[in-house]
């Protein structure tokens, strides 16, 4: 049997799915810690702070840059490694946190990408040299590393493509746990809580509340889906509003509701605790996401598990999982008229439902299973503290000062 491994993570602990992927490695016997930007606690995790602009800001800096955050997030992991001694340091998502892990020096170190942290919204930038100088770090982070991996496929391209072969990618979805997320999960209870008859036809909107998830476009569909089923009724699940922005979105929606005349039809359900998803799933009969971008997202697997049939915005990073047609039903991105046409088409044939169903199992059982890809990630995990993937040292030196010169000029 091969030693068990300390593992320290840069990851945000508040995070269900960073909860999950530690958690497995725990009950695996492993020692795991765990340094968050967010604080948070994890069963059997050792979690320490890492500073954020907010605290950088209450430890009276002033006024504080992305530089600044940078540089203090990788002094004070570099000085957290010294007492951890990791076998391995993993960060989960590269944008701040993969970079301030690269900038720790340690090795062997892992960048895993979610989607965001490596497309960069442009949305988010007021100037596009900006954007180019975070893509320029992106690179230059992730050569740092000695595994990067990808939850989706077109992730996965993506960092090849960006890293020309001077760092490995592995594709490594974090799945869902089929013994968790099941078709015969019990929903009496939240049908009455929901007050959702059994005749009704229900469609759930799984993802966060914030403007990138479209969920203006879901509603602005729901006044064609109630001409052809009027017995529609529609979850608009995590409604919790934690920053003003985010009431100010949801609020937003509810007014959309409100003149379209279609609140009857939706059931606002604030943040559900992970323990509680199966049920809503269970519940439903199509799962609908539509994000303008994506990486490998948890729901659709958690959808394929509990056998419901899924439409997704046409995006790559679903190109391996979503074949329309097949596997689910693809539509443009904030285009409402053709999503309500697939919500009716999935109603009205309940044929093409279950096809889409038993098709998409394969899928799951080949990408979507949690357990089998933190037992891949363990094996590299090995590997690399094996040496069998790390790279020179010499080479690893220049990355890191030319990443260092390009942190030190963010603004």
């Amino acid at each position: 049997m091969p030693k068990l491994l300390t593992l320290c993570f840069i990851a945000d602990a508040t995070n269900i799915h960073v909860q999950r992927w530690l958690g497995y490695f725990v009950a695996h016997g492993h020692r795991v810690y765990c340094l968050s930007d967010k604080g948070g606690a994890i069963d059997g995790v050792t979690v320490h702070a890492l500073p954020n602009r907010d605290s950088l800001i209450e430890a009276g800096r002033g006024k504080v840059s992305k530089t600044a955050v940078i540089k203090a997030r990788a002094r004070k992991i570099r000085e957290h490694l010294k007492d951890i001694q990791p076998d391995v340091l993993h960060a989960i998502f590269l944008y701040h946190r993969g970079w301030s892990a690269a900038l720790a020096g340690f090795h062997p170190i892992v960048i895993t990408l979610l989607g965001s942290d490596i497309y960069l919204p442009q949305r988010n930038y007021r100037h596009l040299p900006q954007l180019w100088r975070d893509h320029l770090v992106n690179a230059l982070a992730m050569r740092q590393s000695d595994l990067v991996t990808a939850v989706s496929y077109d992730l996965h391209q993506t960092a090849q493509r960006m890293l020309l072969g001077l760092t490995p990618v592995e594709l490594i979805p974090i799945g869902t746990d089929v013994n968790t997320f099941r078709p015969d999960v019990e929903t009496t209870a939240l049908r009455e809580k929901l007050a959702i008859p059994e005749e009704a036809f229900v469609v759930l909107s799984p993802r966060q509340m914030t403007p990138h998830y479209n969920q203006t476009t879901i509603i602005e569909s729901i006044p064609r889906v109630l001409e052809e089923v009027p017995t529609a009724l529609f979850i608009m699940k995590d409604t919790f509003c934690n920053t003003p922005e985010r009431q100010a979105y949801v609020q937003s929606l509810k007014t959309l509701a409100d003149t379209l005349g279609v609140s009857q039809a939706i059931r606002w359900v604030e943040e559900v605790p992970f323990t509680e998803l199966p049920q809503y799933y269970a519940l439903c009969d199509v799962v609908v996401s539509v994000p303008s971008t994506d990486g490998m997202p948890v729901t659709l697997f958690e959808a394929m598990a509990c056998q419901k049939p899924v439409i997704v915005g046409d995006l790559s990073s679903y190109n391996e999982v979503i074949i329309h047609g097949q596997t689910g039903l693809r539509v443009p991105i904030r285009n409402s008229q053709v999503l309500a046409r697939s919500i009716i088409k999935i109603h009205k044939n309940p044929a093409l439902a279950s096809r889409l169903v038993e098709e998409s199992q394969v899928i799951l059982h080949q990408y979507g299973i949690f357990q089998e890809q933190m037992m891949r990630m363990e094996r590299y995990y090995y590997g690399l503290v094996n040496g069998e993937l790390q790279r020179p040292g010499y080479f690893r030196k220049l990355l890191s000062r030319w990443m260092f010169q390009w942190v030190v000029q963010l603004t």
